[in-house]
């Protein structure tokens, strides 16, 4: 399911070659040392930047002296600017955990100086560590909270980005309409602030929604206007996604796997041109699966293969889980059952460690189903249970909600029922009052009327 998605990155990272760090490296350097002060704690951390790309302990190194000096004249937003840059550069190289500790340090020190817009970043920063590690709930924490902070600062370009990162975290929960509410939230921020590559990105995170959604012709106009905007802008990083997004949809809904191809290769190629390991990883996985489909298993297996290399290096759980159910269906195409039966067991017990729901169903799904076509009624009892236990548990919880909808329902028309009765019988209160005052007026002017006669009479008497 993350396939679908990316995670917005880290916004203004440049990606330059080798030689030109180099060169910006050696002018940094020089800069150095003829400065001090808030003008070389600043040049430093330009040169841990600088390095990020080139040699991560360097990168450190320069990063931890920028925070010393700063420390020493007492400029809290300089530590935390240094501390944020280097958990970026460890983001960037798959070293979640001190990137973690890293922004918890630059949210300290910005919360010092009481720059409010500096941590929202760094929360934000802090959600998309969880989100990698797929901690769903605690990513979506660190979201709102970030978002309430930036909402207060007024960086409506800084809120967009959280936004999207929120309307992620819905839809991997399959929460679809919140999703596309955070999308659509963002992308009218982005247009405010006329930043094509925030529309370009709420675009393409929009057209997948409505494939979730079974709504392909949708999918397919949101993911074209997506490309328009990258190729008009040159951003080959957003780019390389909506291709991915494209090449599933033609695999998946079409079932046009030379199309498909063509939209992965174009995706890979921008990936690796990036650097882009999580990209590279997920694109490897996915045409792993098409060639399996394609019944094309060797080629298969050798695409799997550098996509499982890749999950590893960066310890990516989801995407270990994900790798592992979809080799096991391959397994299953060519009927090698028990090979089969490891990958998802595998796959099962680690959505089970960080519960993706999703992945637990289907696996077990794939269980029962492999011991069915091998006879093993034992396991197929197990699998079989545990599935209809957990689809029940859904269902039930569907269904909880359906009958708070007709309980409402219910309830709002018995109201409206009980103001209507109400209404009918205030009305026939009223018509009958009209009533018997017209009865009460004519008795009395009935009385008034034999008054006046008898008046009258007695006076004719008397004359």
């Amino acid at each position: 399911m993350k396939k679908a998605i990316v995670i917005l990155l880290f916004t203004c990272i440049s990606l330059t070659t080798f030689a030109e760090n180099f060169s910006a490296i050696d002018s940094l350097k020089t800069s150095i040392s003829k400065s001090s002060g808030i003008r070389k704690i600043e040049l430093l951390i330009q040169l841990s930047e600088a390095y990020r790309n080139v040699m991560f302990d360097d990168c450190i190194v320069n990063g931890q002296k920028a925070v010393i000096l700063a420390q020493k004249i007492n400029r809290p937003d300089l530590v935390g600017k240094a501390y944020k840059s280097m958990g970026v550069s460890c983001y960037m190289l798959s070293n979640y955990s001190t990137a973690l500790n890293f922004f918890l340090k630059a949210n300290d020190a910005f919360k010092k100086s009481g720059n409010i817009l500096q941590q929202g970043n760094c929360l934000n920063n802090i959600g998309l560590l969880y989100d990698e590690w797929s901690n769903y709930p605690k990513a979506e924490e660190y979201y709102k909270q970030a978002l309430a902070l930036k909402t207060k600062a007024g960086d409506k370009s800084s809120m967009a980005t959280t936004l999207i990162n929120l309307g992620n975290i819905n839809y991997y929960n399959y929460n679809y309409q919140a999703s596309l509410d955070y999308y659509y939230r963002a992308k009218l921020l982005f247009e405010e602030v006329k930043d094509n590559q925030g529309v370009g990105q709420c675009l393409n995170n929009i057209a997948i929604i409505y494939k979730a959604w079974g709504d392909i012709s949708h999918a397919m106009k949101f993911l074209q206007e997506a490309e328009e905007f990258y190729i008009k802008t040159k951003n080959e990083f957003e780019l390389s996604k909506v291709y991915t997004n494209m090449a599933d949809t033609y695999c998946e809904q079409y079932k046009d796997y030379k199309k498909g191809l063509s939209y992965y290769e174009k995706s890979l190629s921008l990936k690796k041109k990036l650097g882009d390991l999580q990209g590279m990883a997920m694109v490897y996985n996915n045409m792993g699966s098409l060639y399996g489909n394609m019944e094309n298993y060797k080629k298969a297996k050798i695409y799997f293969s550098k996509s499982r290399e890749i999950y590893t290096k960066v310890n990516s759980v989801s995407g270990l889980i994900m790798l592992d159910q979809n080799e096991g269906k391959i397994a299953m195409l060519q009927k090698h059952y028990q090979t089969a039966r490891q990958y998802f067991l595998k796959s099962l017990d680690k959505a089970m460690e960080v519960n993706l729901p999703d992945y637990i169903s289907s696996n077990q799904e794939y269980l029962f189903k492999i011991a069915a076509a091998t006879c093993n009624y034992n396991d197929f009892t197990n699998y079989y249970t545990q599935f209809m236990v957990g689809k029940d548990s859904l269902i039930n919880q569907l269904n909880q909600t359906k009958m708070a909808e007709i309980e409402a329902k219910y309830k709002a028309e018995e109201q409206l029922n009980k103001t209507l009765l109400l209404k009918e019988e205030n009305e026939k209160s009223l018509k009958a009052i009209q009533h018997y005052r017209l009865l009460l007026a004519g008795l009395i002017g009935t009385i008034i009327l034999i008054l006046v006669i008898f008046f009258f009479l007695f006076r004719f008497k008397k004359s």
